[in-house]
C-alpha cells in the first residue's frame, strides 16, 4: 500500500466517525419526511371548542403538517379526520394558483390585441378594428384607454368599419356565450362572486353599485359606470333591522337607444344607511361599446360604427397588444380576495376541454407525491357543489408549495391573519403570523395555509368543517391556529 495513502487512512477514519454527529448538527438535519411523522389528535379543549359551536366530530376535519425545515427533534402532525372528503370551497383557488405558478410560469402575462385589416391611412382605419381577448382577467378601463391611446398616437383619427369584440379563446375549453346566464351558484345571479368567465373580460365583469338614503328615500348610483348608464332606483324603504340587505334586490339591465339603463327594486332598510355593493354585469357587450365610444371621443377620435362580437381573421396587422399583469400579482388577488372569476381564468386557461382541470391537476398533484384518493376538483374557483378534497392532502400540497423556488410569491398572495384580503378582521390573536386562505359557502366554513409558531416552525394547515352550524366555525378554527402559535411542537 503506497505511503501516502496509509498516512491518509486515520484522517478517513476519524472523518467516518465524525459524519453522523456533523450531520445531525446540521440545523436541517432534523427535518423528517412526512411519512416518518407522527400523528397524535388535537389537544381535548379544541375539539370540545367545535361541539360547543355545535360542530359534531364528524362534521370537521383538519391537519397541521410541520414544514421542512423543523425546528424540532420530534416531528409531530395533528389530525383529525383528516382524509374524510369534505367541499374546500374557495380554498380550491390555492390549487389553481400553485398549478399556475408551475404550468404558466411567474412572469407569464395575458395578452389583449388590437388589431385591423390595414395599416391606417391619412388617420383613417379602412375596415375593421379587432380587439382580441386572451382571458386577461384584470383587464380594466384605464386599460383601455391608455391602449385607444396609443392608436391615436400612431396616427389613427377614424375607424371607418366596425369594432369587433373577439371573445373566442376560451371556447375550445367549454366557455359558451350561454354560461352568461347558466352560473346563477345561489339565485343571487347580480352578485359579482357569480361572474363568468369571459376571454374579453372587462373591469371583472362587475361594477360598484351606490346605495344612499337621502330624506327618507333610497338612491342608486354607480361611480364606475360609463356616462351613458342611468341608474333608477324603485328600492322601497323598509324599517326593522339591516339584515341580509345584499341579497334581497333585484337588478335588471335594459338597454334603450344610445343608454342602459339599470334598475334595482326591492326592499331596503333604512338602518343599512350607506353602502356600496359589487355587482356582476353580465352585459359585457353593453359596458364594453359604452367605453369605447366615450373614451374615443375623449381621445379626439371619430367612430360612428357598430361595436359587434365576432373573430379576428388570421390576415389582420397588429397595431397594439396590451401586456397585462405578471401572473404574481394576479394570483394575489385571487387568493387575498377570492375573486372567482379571476380563478377561472387561469383554469380555462390551462384546459382545452371541459372537465380537463380535475385531472390534470389531480395528475400534478400525484406526481409531487400528495395523494388525492377520491378527490373532485370541479372547477378553478371553489364555487362548486361537488369539489371534494381531504385535509391531509391539503397540507401535504402546501408543504410541497414550501419546498419551491417561487414559493414566497405563493406565500405573498394569501391574506394575512389581523393584516389583509379576506382575513384583515380575523385571527388578531396571532400577531399577524398566519397566512390562510378562506372558503365559505352554506354550510361550508374552510381554511388553509400556513402558520409561523412563536418557536420559529412554519406549520401548514387545512381544517373543514360542513354541517348546519358551520358558520359557527370561525371561533374553534381561531383556537386552533392560536395553539400552533403558541405552541407547536414539543420535544
Amino acid at each position: 500500500m503506497p505511503l501516502f495513502f496509509l498516512a491518509l487512512t486515520p484522517r478517513v477514519h476519524i472523518l467516518r466517525a465524525l459524519l453522523p454527529a456533523v450531520v445531525l448538527a446540521a440545523p436541517w438535519a432534523f427535518s423528517s419526511p412526512a411519512w416518518a411523522m407522527s400523528e397524535i389528535k388535537f389537544p381535548a379543549e379544541l375539539i370540545q371548542s367545535f361541539t360547543k359551536e355545535g360542530i359534531a366530530k364528524g362534521e370537521w376535519s383538519a391537519y397541521a403538517l410541520p414544514v421542512e425545515p423543523t425546528v424540532q427533534r420530534r416531528t409531530i402532525a395533528f389530525a383529525q379526520g383528516e382524509r374524510d372528503l369534505q367541499n374546500p370551497a374557495s380554498v380550491t383557488k390555492l390549487f389553481t394558483t400553485g398549478y399556475a405558478m408551475d404550468m404558466l410560469g411567474t412572469g407569464f402575462a395575458y395578452k389583449t390585441g388590437f388589431m385591423a385589416d390595414a395599416e391606417p391611412e391619412n388617420g383613417v382605419l379602412r375596415g375593421n378594428l379587432y380587439i382580441k381577448g386572451s382571458g386577461d382577467p384584470v383587464f380594466l378601463s384605464s386599460d383601455l384607454w391608455e391602449s385607444l391611446r396609443r392608436l391615436r398616437a400612431r396616427g389613427v383619427r377614424k375607424i371607418s368599419g366596425s369594432i369587433v369584440l373577439d371573445r373566442t379563446a376560451f371556447l375550445a375549453a367549454g366557455q359558451t356565450e350561454a354560461t352568461a346566464d347558466a352560473e346563477d351558484f345561489d339565485e343571487t345571479a347580480y352578485r359579482a362572486y357569480n361572474a363568468v368567465p369571459d376571454a374579453l373580460l372587462l373591469n371583472h365583469g362587475a361594477m360598484g353599485l351606490d346605495i344612499s338614503v337621502v330624506e327618507g328615500r333610497v338612491r342608486v348610483s354607480s361611480l364606475d359606470a360609463p356616462s351613458n348608464w342611468a341608474f333608477v332606483s324603485n328600492l322601497t324603504p323598509a324599517k326593522g333591522e339591516c339584515g341580509a340587505w345584499k341579497n334581497g334586490l333585484n337588478i335588471q339591465f335594459k338597454k334603450q337607444k344610445d343608454e342602459v339603463v339599470v334598475n334595482v327594486s326591492g326592499a331596503y332598510a333604512t338602518r343599512c344607511g350607506s353602502n356600496r355593493l359589487p355587482i356582476r354585469i353580465a352585459q359585457q357587450d353593453w359596458l364594453w361599446e359604452s367605453w369605447i365610444r366615450e373614451i374615443w371621443k375623449q381621445l379626439g377620435g371619430e367612430f360612428n360604427g357598430e361595436v359587434i362580437a365576432g373573430a379576428t381573421p388570421n390576415t389582420t396587422i397588429a397595431l397594439y397588444t396590451h401586456v397585462g399583469k405578471p401572473l404574481t400579482e394576479v394570483i394575489r388577488t385571487v387568493n387575498k380576495w377570492s375573486n372567482n372569476v379571476m380563478a377561472r381564468h387561469l383554469e380555462l386557461t390551462m384546459t382545452t376541454t371541459p372537465g380537463e382541470f380535475d385531472q390534470k391537476v389531480r395528475a400534478w398533484l400525484n406526481s409531487k407525491g400528495v395523494s388525492t384518493p377520491g378527490w373532485v376538483l370541479e372547477n378553478g374557483s371553489g364555487l362548486s357543489r361537488s369539489t371534494r378534497i381531504d385535509a391531509k392532502g391539503l397540507s401535504e400540497y402546501l408543504a410541497y408549495m414550501a419546498r419551491r423556488a417561487d414559493f414566497p410569491d405563493f406565500f405573498a398572495s394569501l391574506p394575512r391573519a389581523g393584516a389583509d384580503g379576506t382575513m384583515a378582521r380575523r385571527m388578531k390573536n396571532v400577531d399577524e403570523f398566519a397566512y390562510l386562505k378562506t372558503g365559505s359557502l352554506n354550510g361550508v366554513r374552510t381554511i388553509g395555509g400556513y402558520v409561523r409558531s412563536r418557536n420559529g416552525q412554519l406549520w401548514a394547515i387545512g381544517v373543514m368543517v360542513r354541517g348546519a352550524n358551520a358558520g359557527n366555525a370561525w371561533t374553534p378554527m381561531e383556537n386552533l391556529v392560536k395553539m400552533l402559535y403558541n405552541k407547536g411542537s414539543e420535544d
